[in-house]
């Protein structure tokens, strides 16, 4: 296979890491703020979407060296909506 072959082959694979990154972002960030207007309201809420949307971020932030997102936690929820 030649260089110029093999390059476009891995921009190829970037280009679309990137597109289903950012896909994920976006989703991730409405699930976000679902939990947060939930936690605003008292309502029970569930950080599983959110953490699985956050673990596949990860791993292809693994292949493509994109930003790492950090896991959801309840305490982060809670500090978030606490009143300044």
């Amino acid at each position: 296979m030649s260089v110029h072959l093999q390059i476009k082959e891995q921009m190829t694979r970037f280009i679309e890491g990137e597109k289903e990154y950012r896909k994920l972002d976006a989703k991730r960030e409405e699930a976000i703020e679902a939990i947060l207007q939930a936690a605003k309201e008292q309502q029970d809420f569930s950080l599983t979407e959110v953490n699985a949307i956050t673990e596949k971020m990860n791993n292809l932030s693994k292949s493509f060296r994109f930003p790492i997102r950090k896991t959801v936690t309840k305490e982060m929820v809670l500090e978030h909506i606490k009143p300044s």
